[in-house]
């Protein structure tokens, strides 16, 4: 080999590792993945729901009139909304990956099949619990506003955050049974760790 060659062989190899190590500027601000909740009250959160098929998502559901006898935690509301959930998720083809039910709100993690099947399930699973919990049906309604927000939804990109969401309603499920939060974030700190 001669010493043109060589030459060459280092420039490519040097510039390919330096190519390797260089990030893309965006020119454009990525879009939030999260929409819905308390989001809404900002102008940002005004635009179109994201929804993932490929990715996992976050979705909240969250009542201030669950207290009492309308709590998610009382044995038969329990019941019921794990029946509903799992009633309308085969139904319209949503992968439960996991729920926490916190007595007030309410954590699920899903995967969709199909982008149109979002806003049916969405729509049935709340009417559902709100009916079955408050007692409300077509003859015999109340004036109440049962969910405080729109359902709040956030797409799930990467591992980290895939591991974060699995944390954190891992969290919500011992504060669901009873823990404070730092009692079940040093419960969840002292597990061992897998994956």
């Amino acid at each position: 080999m001669n010493l043109n060659a060589m030459r060459l062989l280092v420039l490519s190899r040097a510039f390919s590792y330096l190519r390797s190590r260089m990030k893309q500027q965006n020119l454009i601000k990525p879009e939030s993945k999260s929409y819905g909740g308390s989001l809404r009250n900002k102008r940002k959160g005004r635009r179109a729901r994201p929804i993932s098929t490929k990715d996992s998502m976050h979705l909240v559901l969250r009542s201030s009139k669950a207290k009492g006898n309308w709590s998610f935690k009382r044995k038969e509301n329990e019941r019921k909304i794990s029946r509903i959930i799992a009633k309308f998720s085969k139904k319209y083809y949503v992968q439960m990956i996991s729920i926490a039910n916190v007595g007030n709100h309410l954590h699920l993690h899903i995967r969709l099949i199909k982008r149109s099947t979002y806003k049916p399930f969405i729509r049935a699973v709340t009417a559902a619990i709100a009916m079955a919990i408050t007692g409300v049906s077509r003859w015999n309604k109340i004036k109440i506003k049962f969910w405080d927000y729109r359902p709040f939804t956030r797409v799930i990109v990467g591992f980290r955050a895939l591991l974060t969401l699995r944390d954190y309603i891992a969290i919500n499920q011992l504060e669901g049974l009873g823990n404070s939060k730092v009692e079940a974030r040093f419960l969840l700190a002292s597990r061992p760790n897998t994956c």
